[in-house]
């Protein structure tokens, strides 16, 4: 009887492999049936298998040559990547520091900086494009960005855009060797986790950089997503907006959770990226509440799409 109910096992497990493969190129999770078992063998074999395969369909499909690193991932191509961005961020750490002699608004050293994504992307390989670049209103107007953050690749990204921009990062990035320089130099704001001394004063700090005509860049998620599922936006930079009374332009990355699943050390995967620029949003007749969701609806739209092939 025990080598009956062992072979039944083996039976169920290899009918849930199946589904679950199934499930994963599907992108749906698909629960298999009992197989005319009793409810006392199947049921929580079963619930097992739909679980893995729920969990395991928004991820993008693993690349070859992965090495582990500790518990982080890395392959050629993020080895790459890495030292591309290392290079250019040590080539360019003197122009930067000497524009940030010269100019008291650093404005020259966020273009270098944007000049740095924009090489690291293309000498890597990266194709990444602009769509709906007719909807960026004027370097010149002061502007609240909100995008979606997929990855690290996020950065390097919307320096397609082209506007000299001040970042709302955490704290930690000042202390990466080489990239570390650009946040601190450009005078981005960074603030502490946890620490709301450090929140009290970047929001502040935002509010009189708009007013002065400069524009943000933030992550309203306020960390990347685990999965590639856009997570609920905080209401900051919403805030911020509408104090300084300034519009609001969401805006929409694709790809770079495919090319850096959370987890790795550096891309892994040669994925198409672009950045979508929605119609700017006037702080005008919203409330805070209105302006988050207003801005989440358009990202998510577009948030959807990922590359698993």
């Amino acid at each position: 009887m025990r080598g009956l109910a062992l072979l039944l096992g083996a039976a169920i497990v290899a009918r849930a492999s199946g589904a679950a493969v199934v499930a994963r190129a599907s992108g749906a999770a698909v629960v298999p049936r009992a197989c005319g078992l009793r409810r006392t063998l199947a049921p929580a074999l079963v619930s097992r298998v739909a679980l893995s395969a729920a969990a395991a369909a928004p991820s993008p499909r693993p690349a070859r040559g992965i090495e582990r690193i500790g518990s982080s991932k890395l392959n050629a191509f993020g080895l790459l990547f890495g030292l591309n961005a290392f290079l250019f961020g040590a080539v360019l750490l003197l122009p930067m520091w000497l524009a940030s002699l010269v100019d008291a608004r650093r404005i020259l050293v966020s273009r270098i900086g944007n000049f740095w994504g924009r090489t690291v992307l293309r000498c890597t390989g990266i194709q990444a494009t602009v769509v709906g670049a007719h909807l960026l209103p004027p370097a010149s107007e002061a502007i609240m960005y909100v995008a979606n953050h997929c990855s690290y690749l996020d950065v390097p990204v919307t320096g397609l855009l082209r506007r000299p921009l001040k970042y709302i990062s955490k704290s930690e990035v000042k202390k990466l060797p080489v990239i570390g320089a650009k946040p601190a130099l450009a005078r981005d704001l960074c603030v502490t986790r946890g620490d709301r001394r450090s929140e009290a004063r970047v929001f502040i700090d935002a509010v009189k950089l708009l007013k002065s005509g400069e524009s943000i860049l933030a992550f309203p998620e306020g960390t990347t997503t685990p999965n590639g599922a856009l997570l609920p936006f905080k209401r900051g930079p919403f805030k911020m907006a509408l104090s300084s009374g300034v519009r609001v332009v969401p805006l929409t990355i694709v790809g770079t959770y495919a090319a850096w699943p959370k987890g790795c050390v550096g891309p892994t995967r040669n994925v198409p990226l672009s950045i979508r620029v929605h119609e700017p949003l006037s702080v005008e007749g919203r409330s805070e509440d209105e302006l988050c969701e207003a801005a989440r609806a358009a990202v998510q739209r577009l948030s959807l799409i990922h590359i698993s092939e």
